[in-house]
């Protein structure tokens, strides 16, 4: 692969939270036109998880997978 099995795991996790996010933005919109970046909502969203403690970082642990 292109990193250790870590960075490999993390990279799956995070790009099927993205598209899972994608899919959930999607489906409340319907059929009209849609910008969405998975990628940086993802990337906000480790961020704020890393900066968290407490039940706050559990509630993002679990909505993140």
């Amino acid at each position: 692969g292109a990193g250790t099995p870590v960075t490999g795991r993390v990279a799956q996790l995070a790009a099927d939270f993205g598209l899972r996010l994608f899919r959930e933005a999607v489906r409340h919109r319907g059929d009209t036109n849609t910008i969405f970046a998975p990628h940086g909502a993802t990337a906000v969203l480790v961020a704020l998880q890393l900066a968290t403690a407490g039940h706050g970082r559990h509630q993002l642990e679990v909505a993140m997978g």
